[in-house]
């Protein structure tokens, strides 16, 4: 077994007598770097201060300015809160931006002069721009909006009398996939591709369609004329996972150009400097579970795609040329973190630039965070194992310095460390993972143990600051989070280690990798093998409903938002084509045997641990009445349980305080069964 101490976390050691450990009302204090843009000069940096504001219960977005000095960096406020700007894009003389913002009531796309730091509105009609991005030449803006269209009503009903109060009008659904957890019920209409100009007009519609005609946002050519766009408009695309092509559309207007026909997702398309190559992030058609994104590129005028992240065998998040077009520079994942490498055009070894990045979700240690480039200029989300993540800015490989709103909020807390660790899984292979331990953690004492997971199952954890894993740790517990297979950033064949063409099948080797590391962790002195606890959210609540129908080592567990029945999740979830499709591959009806043995549900009768469930009722990836009836059932069977419903919130649980009770009643209930 290796193990590593993280440096960061060893600074509580040196906290002064007053610190105090982290607390549920610390959220309300602390703030993070979340998004990153670097001026095309490289001088300056726009990048955001989020934070949750414990007056109106939200997270809050405040947008700074940093200036890139050859010894460090300063900072100004730019837009406050109250603006809740969004989409921040630079313009190409790094003089101006522009960004969405609300006026009159409704979203609208703004530009600031810099130097008089005021914006002005230069939309006003009712459609709601998002995504801006500024042609090369800087007189036009392209941006996406959705055009809405009436909602279909049932033919023959009487008018509404003027002042009447009726029922809320019925919503008519006859699409496959009718919504979403991030906006709930799909409105009708279809998204859209526009241009306006920078000084303010009436927006030109370029797109055509009932259904969306744009995934994401649109890239300018660098003449100008046209822009590159990813779209999902095959028809019956929303039956297929992931489905999308690249398309071009001349700025003026006309016809889009159709330059992929790959079955799979191509996305994030950009246009080499020259104009002559494309670039994207594709993941080709597959019926395995993990399908691994990577970077492609090909001329623009036809041939065959090159993959030039084959080699690297990680997921690509996202990717920048170079100036010279002889380079591009991907940020991909990493063994729980996120780096930054360069590859060259015409392919070859990658070449590190930024070593780590650090993860941005907060609530959870999660990897991901944003990155940006300009020249030799990056700018990033920093790691940090004892605080959110704060600015980082490197120049020619350097780093130049570090803008951190939570030095004074650190210095008053006491924060255990974070170990790095791994172990054999039953196979022989490695896993990786991380122990947080408590505030003054003394070895000759006894502490409980409890293990943490991921969902996903494709994603991954990282040696990142975490308030849930904090507030556990405070509570006296030690944490234990880690990286089972199925995890990404290990390479498509770990992540795809939960599938039969690898031996396995979710849930299951998953388990084992996890039931091994609680397993380590017990081999030392100061773990309390009579308190061993078990939780986890989305695919982290699968795994915790599975592992209690197999074991009875757990005094107590916590699952959130899991899917505990796959032919449910199928048919309501706003994944259905995924599941169908990858996941639990066919239908419900032709592989009832299937759908059953892999749904957890089929272990109710031996779960004998007490269990607490929480969902939000607003939750359209795992909806809650799978929680329900898991629930249920275990009151049948007479098994201690608690269900935690949590009105409007969605999937990622809702609003700050949301989060907070639901870190909260897990506590509680481990608590509750500790011994």
């Amino acid at each position: 077994m290796k193990t590593a101490i993280f440096a960061l976390a060893l600074l509580g050691s040196t906290a002064s007598f007053a610190a105090s450990p982290v607390e549920p009302a610390d959220l309300y204090r602390i703030s993070m770097t979340d998004a990153v843009a670097v001026s095309p000069d490289g001088s300056h940096v726009l990048f955001t201060r989020q934070q949750f504001d414990i007056q109106t219960d939200r997270r809050t977005a405040e947008w700074w300015l940093a200036t890139v000095g050859k010894t460090g960096l300063t900072r100004q406020l730019l837009i406050p809160a109250q603006a809740s700007a969004s989409g921040v894009s630079w313009a190409p003389d790094g003089k101006h931006i522009a960004y969405v913002a609300a006026w009159l009531g409704k979203p609208q796309l703004w530009v600031m002069d810099l130097a008089e730091g005021v914006g002005k509105p230069i939309t006003s009609g009712s459609i709601a721009p998002r995504a801006p991005q500024w042609s090369p030449d800087g007189t036009r803006i392209a941006f996406t909006a959705r055009v809405e269209a009436p909602m279909p009503k049932i033919a023959g009903m009487p008018d509404k009398p003027a002042g009447a109060t009726w029922a809320p009008d019925p919503r008519v659904i006859s699409d496959f996939r009718y919504r979403t957890n991030d906006g709930g019920y799909i409105r009708a209409g279809a998204d859209q591709l526009f241009v306006v100009s920078a000084a303010g007009s009436a927006p030109t519609q370029l797109t055509k369609g009932d259904s969306d005609q744009i995934e994401g946002s649109a890239e300018w050519a660098p003449d100008g004329q046209s822009l590159v766009y990813a779209a999902a408009v095959r028809p019956g695309n929303d039956r297929i996972a992931g489905e999308t092509d690249l398309y071009r559309i001349a700025a003026a207007g006309g016809a889009p150009q159709q330059l992929t026909s790959i079955d799979g997702g191509e996305g994030k398309p950009s246009l080499s400097p020259d104009g002559q190559w494309l670039a994207w992030i594709g993941q080709p058609k597959t019926t395995k579970f993990y399908a691994q994104p990577g970077l492609y590129v090909r001329r623009v005028a036809g041939g065959d795609p090159v993959h030039l992240t084959a080699a690297l065998d990680r997921p690509v998040n996202d990717f920048r040329w170079s100036r010279d077009g002889k380079a591009l520079h991907v940020s991909y994942g990493d063994v729980g973190l996120y780096r930054v490498a360069s590859i060259p055009a015409t392919g070859g070894a990658a070449k590190l630039i930024v070593p780590q990045i650090g993860g941005t979700r907060l609530y959870l240690p999660s990897s991901g965070g944003d990155w940006d480039m300009a020249g030799d200029t990056h700018a990033f989300t920093t790691v940090e194992a004892d605080r959110p993540a704060a600015l980082g800015v490197m120049r020619a490989g350097k780093l130049i310095g570090k803008i951190d709103f939570n030095v004074g909020w650190r210095a008053d807390k006491q924060i255990g460390a974070l170990e790095r660790l791994t172990w054999k899984a039953p196979d022989g292979l490695t896993i990786e993972g991380w122990l947080q331990y408590p505030p003054n953690f003394d070895p000759t004492k006894k502490y409980p143990v409890a293990l943490e997971i991921h969902g996903g199952p494709n994603g991954d954890y990282g040696p990142y600051f975490s308030i849930t894993h904090q507030l556990y740790a405070a509570a006296g517990y030690v944490v234990l989070w880690s990286n089972p297979r199925g995890s990404t950033g290990y390479g498509e064949r770990f992540a795809n280690g939960i599938t039969p063409e690898y031996g396995g099948e979710y849930p299951g080797p998953d388990h084992d990798d996890l039931m091994a590391g609680m397993d380590e962790v017990l081999k030392r002195p100061w773990a309390d093998a009579g308190n061993q606890f078990i939780g986890g959210g989305s695919g982290g609540g699968v795994l915790t409903t599975f592992a209690i129908g197999k074991t009875d080592r757990f005094n107590a567990a916590a699952a959130l938002r899991p899917v505990t029945d796959w032919s449910i999740q199928a048919l309501t979830s706003d994944l259905s084509a995924l599941t169908l499709g990858n996941w639990v591959v066919g239908n419900p009806w032709d592989n009832r045997d299937l759908y059953w043995r892999r749904s957890t549900f089929s272990l109710i009768d031996k779960v004998k641990t007490p269990t607490l469930l929480i969902t939000g009722e607003a939750d359209f990836r795992t909806p809650i009445a799978q929680t329900e009836a898991y629930y249920q059932a275990l009151q049948v069977r007479g098994v201690p349980a608690m269900m935690v419903r949590l009105p409007e919130a969605n999937h990622g649980m809702g609003r700050p305080s949301q989060w907070l009770q639901s870190n909260l009643a897990v506590i509680n209930w481990y608590n509750k069964f500790r011994k």
